[in-house]
């Protein structure tokens, strides 16, 4: 059966909702630290908007910041400080290649040289040659972590802590006696090791294109056991070639190759040969996969087995693998990834489906199952939950209806992992599946509801409360310029809201900004009624981003660090209405809120 942990979705970012979520709990002062200016912020501009758009942008704000537009010393002052920054926004974004690496990188982007190749690339390929450079980065910042890697597989025998023992009787037959009620130490000395099996590799690089990974491996079985150590160099001819050769230094001799071509951005083909002594062809495995929708792989994968040419190789009564073909489909995406895959063989065939759930950013769920000519039918259900930062627990239940009960234990942690496959059934036993199944998860989520979840609340909510004393003087800063900024648009505000109320338009009567249910004198929300009112044109406001503006064009965060509201009062048509950021569908139509 496949793997219950193995890991087939990428990470997923979900949205917040009215209680804190996981991600939310295990936010760190990283995190949750000032927010960098965002320059399609300070140009009130989506991250999509056209050259024409942002040109646009900056001669409207230009005609308010600009600072021969204002008399007054203070306000002019401020004016130069506020269009630096918006001339800055506008020299970014309006040149293609600094835009592209400001888009990847943020300010970072913009003091590193970067060698991306001739300069008359276009901006999509600007921005796929940036996308490939950070992607390069984030791997080998990824492979330094986990260049050693660990795998310990300890499978454990509890049959006997779950079934009634038997002895000879006196009188013929056989007597049943009940299991012992000696508690849990007692019962943990009936359970047996049955096998342990160590995995270890070293990976080093050899210039950009080759690596080195050395591996070793050991098997105890019954007080018996063997290993062996593998090496292996791995080498890309080109972006469409790689190869792998490896061999096992000791007793069996094993040599492996392995090569994966892309014909196309779409297909890809990949061939291994095992050849573990001379006395007969290799076994070949061969697949040929190709991408038939956005996130979907269609795969066939042919495997020779033992096979022979004339004389040479091994009779079919003597053969251990035989040939197969295996058709699947394979896709992910952010929420939830499946897998089907049919097979037929001369010795095997088995039809396997599992599905994957992404329930948030630290947990998810599989189920799968199998019917196979030779296991008949088996089912899984597992989960697996990240505990921290690098540390991941699974926990799975295996049953099969000839193969008896199993429960899984995994945990992970960077490169290294531990499994413990715990037999508690050699026979099929629905009453121990169901309690092997329900203990667990009511277990895990009675301490995560009861525990986990509460403090983590707690250890946020006291992270949030030294941001504020760390920040204070930051948040003081930001609250200051916005103000200086609402001055600022305070006289071309009033001259378009009397156009407004003129034609019977847009006309923001109150807009407030922040932690709207925290009690008023603890000062966690911001009047931004001018700022959202000089958004306004047309009778239509338009704020790309949401309510994630700047102190620029007047807003602040009065709550670093909590959960925030956009709550506005307007009244369009001589009618007064309400808006908030969770209840976009209220939304009038001539009101058009961008997101």
């Amino acid at each position: 059966m496949d793997d219950p942990y193995q890991d087939r979705t990428m990470p997923a970012d979900y949205g917040s909702n009215n209680d804190y979520e996981a991600d939310d709990l295990l936010a760190d002062l990283e995190n949750l630290k000032p927010p960098e200016l965002d320059y399609y912020a300070v140009l009130n501009l989506s991250k999509t908007a056209s050259d024409d758009e942002i040109k646009d942008s900056y001669k409207r704000l230009s005609r308010i910041f600009h600072p021969d537009k204002h008399s007054d010393p203070a306000l002019k002052e401020a004016a130069e400080t506020k269009f630096h920054v918006i001339n800055k926004a506008f020299e970014v974004l309006s040149n293609p290649q600094l835009r592209t690496a400001y888009d990847e990188y943020g300010e970072e982007g913009l003091n590193t040289k970067w060698e991306v190749g001739h300069k008359i690339k276009t901006p999509q390929e600007l921005r796929e040659e940036y996308a490939r450079l950070a992607r390069e980065k984030r791997e080998m910042e990824l492979e330094s972590l986990v260049r050693s890697k660990n795998d310990i597989t300890i499978n454990v025998d509890a049959t006997k802590v779950f079934k009634n023992s038997s002895i000879p009787s006196p009188f013929g037959g056989t007597t049943f006696v009940k299991k012992s009620r000696g508690g849990i130490l007692s019962a943990l000395k009936r359970t047996e090791i049955m096998q342990l099996y160590m995995k270890n590799s070293f990976e080093t690089q050899f210039g950009a294109r080759t690596q080195f990974i050395v591996g070793g491996q050991m098997t105890s079985r019954s007080g018996m056991g063997g290993g062996n150590v593998v090496g292996t160099i791995r080498h890309a001819f080109s972006e469409k070639l790689n190869v792998e050769l490896g061999s096992s230094l000791l007793n069996p001799r094993i040599g492996v190759f392995k090569g994966t071509y892309s014909i196309d951005p779409l297909t890809f083909l990949t061939g291994t040969a095992q050849v573990r002594h001379f006395q007969g062809p290799a076994p070949l495995v061969l697949t040929l996969g190709r991408r038939i929708t956005k996130g979907a792989t269609g795969y066939m994968t042919y495997r020779t087995g033992e096979w022979a040419i004339g004389p040479w190789g091994p009779a079919f009564d003597m053969r251990r693998e035989f040939s197969s073909l295996a058709l699947g489909v394979s896709s992910q995406d952010e929420n939830r990834s499946y897998q089907v895959e049919v097979q037929t063989g001369i010795m095997q065939s088995h039809l396997s489906v599992d599905h994957t759930w992404t329930l948030d950013s630290s947990t998810k769920v599989r189920v799968g199952g199998s019917m196979s000519t030779t296991a008949g039918i088996n089912m899984s259900i597992g989960g697996d939950r990240k505990v921290t930062e690098h540390t991941k627990i699974g926990l799975a239940v295996e049953v099969g209806l000839s193969g008896g009960v199993a429960f899984n234990i995994k945990i992970k942690r960077l490169g290294q992992s531990i499994t413990i496959p715990i037999v508690l059934a050699a026979e099929f036993n629905p009453k121990l599946a169901l309690w092997a199944t329900v203990l667990p998860v009511c277990a895990v989520t009675a301490l995560d509801i009861g525990y986990v979840k509460p403090k983590r609340k707690r250890v946020r909510a006291q992270k949030v409360q030294e941001l504020r004393k760390v920040h204070a003087d930051f948040i003081a800063t930001q609250k200051k310029e916005a103000e200086e900024a609402i001055e600022l648009l305070r006289e071309s505000t009033v001259r378009k809201t009397r156009q407004e109320q003129e034609w019977d338009g847009l006309v923001i009567v109150e807009a407030l900004y922040g932690n709207l249910t925290a009690a008023p004198e603890l000062g966690l929300v911001a009047n931004v009624t001018i700022p959202v009112q000089a958004l306004v044109n047309s009778s239509q406001l338009s704020m790309p981003g949401g309510h994630s503006k700047t102190h620029i064009l007047g807003f602040y965060d009065p709550c670093l660090g909590e959960k925030k509201q956009l709550r506005i009062r307007y009244e369009f048509q001589r009618r007064m209405h309400e808006l908030t950021v969770s209840d976009l569908a209220s939304v009038a139509a001539p009101v058009r809120y961008d997101i």
